[in-house]
């Protein structure tokens, strides 16, 4: 068992990670409660494990791989990909809430039109702002097919929405 003292390098990282680490959960698997659980179990597994890198440069990626990896795990059980939720702040101005769903909704409908490697290529790279090389090591695979990953998706997005529509995605 470990030691308080054994312990304390994680605690930062969880204060820093757990809210995108839900964000992340929680698109994957469209359910707050799985996402928690997945979450909680990510961490607890990174924390066992003796080989987590103890950096936030390297632990990022390594706890989001854990959490791609357990909700594909859950998805497999379910038999099923989620469909994708986008949050926004809310407005009190009824016409940008419309036209905010009306948005969320394209974009929704395209992004789970992608496969599910591009529909995570694409959260980790522009939901997360990762680079190409972590959002590589996230979904486990090369940097080279990361990025061919996400200009895929983005080609596709784009036809698939109308480019005056401001989505605001840039492949740089």
């Amino acid at each position: 068992m470990l030691q308080p003292a054994e312990s304390s390098w994680i605690e930062p990282l969880v204060l820093a990670l757990y809210r995108p680490t839900i964000q992340l959960a929680t698109l994957l698997v469209r359910d707050n409660t799985v996402a928690q659980d997945i979450v909680q179990e990510a961490f607890v597994r990174v924390w066992l494990s003796p080989r987590t890198p103890r950096e936030m440069s390297t632990f990022r990626p390594w706890l989001y791989r854990t959490v791609v990896n357990l909700a594909r795990d859950h998805q497999r059980r379910q038999g099923r990909w989620a469909r994708l939720r986008f949050g926004r702040a809310a407005s009190d101005n009824p016409m940008d809430v419309a036209e905010r769903r009306e948005a969320d909704t394209a974009l929704g409908d395209a992004v789970r039109g992608l496969s599910r490697r591009e529909q995570e290529a694409v959260y980790v790279r522009f939901f997360e702002d990762a680079p190409f090389e972590e959002v590589g090591r996230i979904i486990g695979v090369r940097t080279g097919t990361a990025r061919v990953l996400v200009h895929r998706a983005l080609a596709k997005l784009r036809r698939q929405l109308d480019p005056s529509s401001g989505n605001g995605m840039t492949d740089s």
